[in-house]
């Protein structure tokens, strides 16, 4: 395998779309926190944030996420299915049914590993992200250990370009899409009109009250595994010796 200067290209414009997508999704969710706007629609009792200062504590962690891993990691993936994407000739419909293909897998994998992370003997390398459950925030979800980004993160943005290989600008609707739903589903928010419906975290904030539910970023997967919130709120008791 080559890398060749397209593939850092692209890889650094998908850190850059990652970046400003999750800057952007979060800013919104950050102005209608810290303006009052959505005070009473806070999920977290006695909810303290008054600053960025915590939103800014996740961004910090996510930046270095991206330049010391998923740049280099996702110019690898660029790299070796360079070939496949500069010859993509995809209908629209196909490259959209890729993107869906490869964000549900993304999803399902990450999905797999965060269970196993909640697991005593690993637990440890996730117990970070959760940490000020009185300050969930849209940037919580990059407030992660280096070992869980690769085992979780990095693979889950790689899957679509690895598996399903199309237009490099499908690709970054990919994500685009990565940036929001991160914010969007840590946004602590569960207000009513569009902007509520669009940064709703009220699904994703039973997985940071209950730790043993919610474990996927899509209900539906929850739902087939059996592990959706209203199937199973007890706290397990390894749970509750490691919160």
């Amino acid at each position: 395998m080559i890398i060749s200067s397209t593939s850092v290209e692209r890889a650094v414009m998908a850190a850059a779309t990652l970046l400003i997508s999750h800057i952007i999704s979060t800013l919104i969710v950050m102005y209608h926190d810290l303006s009052g706007k959505w005070k009473d629609y806070a999920l977290v009792e006695k909810r303290t944030v008054g600053s960025t200062a915590d939103y800014l504590w996740g961004l910090k962690s996510f930046m270095a996420d991206i330049v010391f891993m998923f740049t280099p990691f996702m110019t690898c993936c660029f790299a070796y299915r360079e070939d496949q994407i500069d010859a993509a000739e995809d209908s629209i419909g196909l490259s959209l049914l890729k993107l869906f293909c490869g964000y549900f897998l993304g999803k399902l994998w990450a999905t797999a590993v965060h269970y196993a992370l909640h697991l005593p003997a690993l637990y440890k390398f996730h117990k970070r992200h959760h940490s000020m459950t009185h300050a969930l925030v849209a940037t919580k979800a990059w407030e992660d250990s280096w070992v869980e980004y690769m085992v979780m993160e990095i693979p889950s943005f790689a899957i679509a370009v690895l598996l399903f290989p199309t237009h490099f600008r499908v690709h970054m609707l990919h994500f685009i899409l990565h940036g929001y739903d991160g914010a969007s589903n840590h946004s602590g928010f569960a207000a009513p009109g569009i902007l509520g419906y669009l940064f709703d975290g009220e699904y994703h904030y039973y997985h940071h009250r209950y730790l043993n539910v919610n474990y996927a970023e899509l209900e539906i997967i929850d739902k087939l595994i059996g592990s959706h919130h209203t199937q199973s709120e007890k706290i397990t008791q390894y749970v509750k010796k490691a919160a």
